[in-house]
């Protein structure tokens, strides 16, 4: 009896959803290459946290409808900020009109179905070295975290300088 409910109890409290993210320059300001992975931003640029949920029991990457069923939100958590709230947005459907999709399109570009949390850095924000986190929760209350490579250690994983000339 005691075995079957550390078992139960196990199973409860195994995580809901695994998290995999990074942050990309955005073009807004640029000081080198767009949607490049990247740590270090200058004041004044863009930099977007992209992230994607899999489902923990099942190892699979959560669609575009997974995540609106299980009403999954997440924000970016960076040291000294309010959170910062990311989308997921829909896949493209094809229409009609100036700057509709193809009618052929069955939804976002390869490898673009993700979750994203733009970040216009103020040119005055001070220099440093910030830590930063992502937060998910569903509708159901069940939570996960995503923290990066390192950051348990201390080690840096989102630098801001001050703006570029």
């Amino acid at each position: 009896m005691a075995l079957a409910t550390l078992g139960s109890l196990a199973a409860a409290q195994a995580p809901t959803y695994f998290v995999k993210a990074d942050i990309v320059r955005g073009a807004q300001g640029a000081m080198g290459p767009a949607c490049v992975p990247n740590s270090v931003f200058f004041g004044g640029e863009m930099a977007v946290f992209r992230m994607v949920v899999y489902d923990a029991a099942t190892g699979e990457e959560l669609s575009f409808d997974q995540v609106q069923e299980r009403g999954i939100t997440a924000s970016v958590v960076i040291e000294g900020l309010e959170p910062i709230e990311m989308f997921f947005p829909p896949p493209m459907e094809g229409g009609e009109g100036e700057g509709a999709p193809p009618a052929e399109a069955e939804g976002p570009p390869p490898g673009a179905d993700f979750f994203r949390g733009p970040w216009a850095i103020p040119a005055d924000f001070p220099a440093g070295m910030y830590g930063w986190t992502i937060q998910v929760t569903d509708a159901q209350g069940n939570t996960a975290e995503f923290e990066p490579i390192g950051a348990a250690a201390g080690l840096p994983s989102l630098i801001v300088q001050p703006p570029g000339n």
